[in-house]
């Protein structure tokens, strides 16, 4: 019985003295606490929020719709100008708009390329309203993404995010201390750039289900398929305009080459003459001396005396 007394009283003294130090460092903890409290609060402020209803209702969807069409018409560039006036008759518009202009005598569109974006709920019309302009379909594609999941997951993130940053606003408004201030604007800056790419980034997926997008091409009917065979005049007239052309373009190809060589004339004439000049004068000179050369002897022969006297007997 005095053991068991004894360990009652052992007992009793130490939930007494664990009460006294909870009761004693309960005002030097608060402050910290509360300053922990504040920091981590705001984070927790929505997850009831955000996990309140996990379920997502399936009959309203987030879905993103892209397409690729390609359709054949010889009339390109009337069938991208159709279906600039189509996207537009839907509340839609064109992002891009490339064509290619063909290289042959009768100049004309020989493909366009265009990005439509047109709102969703008009993206089956607005798909079959463009393969109908044209002559045929030679191409079509459409791909869709669920993003149900994605957008829900940011507007919760962005809601807890806005509760974060207004209570480091708050906290901000109460600091007194220059240190406080100073690690409390840095944290706000930091969920606010945070905060500000979860908008973005939820901002972009609304646009992509609100506004599908279409990847439109049309082409001209190619003439590289077509039989080969002769590609000549089929008549005489033909062969006479033929030949009259290739003569005009001779003579215009001689003109052009007799302009580009024309103001060089001069300075090869110099050139010439520089070269020429020298070379015949002094062919000249060699001449005059050996004419000197060949009148010298005889010369000398005419000026000697001729003796008049008789031989002697």
């Amino acid at each position: 019985m005095r053991l068991l007394r004894s360990a009652a009283v052992l007992a009793a003294a130490a939930l007494f003295l664990f009460g006294c130090s909870n009761a004693g460092g309960e005002g030097g903890g608060r402050a910290a606490d509360e300053n922990a409290a504040d920091i981590v609060e705001d984070e927790a402020a929505a997850a009831p929020e955000a996990s309140a209803n996990p379920q997502v209702d399936t009959g309203d969807r987030a879905i993103v719709y892209e397409a690729v069409l390609e359709v054949e018409d010889a009339d390109a560039e009337g069938i991208a100008e159709q279906a600039w006036d189509l996207a537009e008759s839907y509340g839609g518009f064109v992002t891009a708009d490339e064509r290619d202009r063909a290289t042959g005598e009768e100049a004309s569109y020989s493909s366009a390329h265009l990005v439509l974006r047109v709102p969703s709920e008009h993206f089956t019309e607005a798909m079959d309203g463009l393969a109908a302009l044209a002559e045929s379909e030679r191409h079509r594609s459409v791909t869709t993404e669920d993003v149900t999941e994605a957008t829900v997951d940011l507007a919760a993130h962005i809601a807890t995010k806005s509760a974060s940053v207004e209570r480091v606003r708050q906290l901000l408004a109460e600091a007194t201390s220059v240190t406080a201030i100073l690690e409390l604007e840095a944290e706000l800056a930091e969920r606010e750039g945070e905060l500000a790419s979860l908008e973005s980034q939820l901002e972009d997926l609304q646009d992509r289900v609100a506004m599908s997008t279409i990847d439109f091409t049309v082409v001209a009917p190619s003439a590289v398929g077509q039989e080969a065979g002769y590609a000549g005049p089929d008549s005489f007239w033909d062969g006479v305009v033929v030949g009259f052309k290739g003569a005009v373009n001779l003579l215009v190809a001689v003109s052009v080459v007799i302009g580009v060589l024309l103001p060089f004339l001069p300075v090869a004439a110099l050139a010439a003459a520089a070269v020429i000049v020298p070379i015949r004068l002094a062919r000249k000179r060699r001449n005059a001396k050996a004419a000197e050369g060949s009148l010298l002897p005889a010369t000398h022969a005419s000026t000697e005396p001729v003796s008049t006297t008789p031989p002697r007997q």
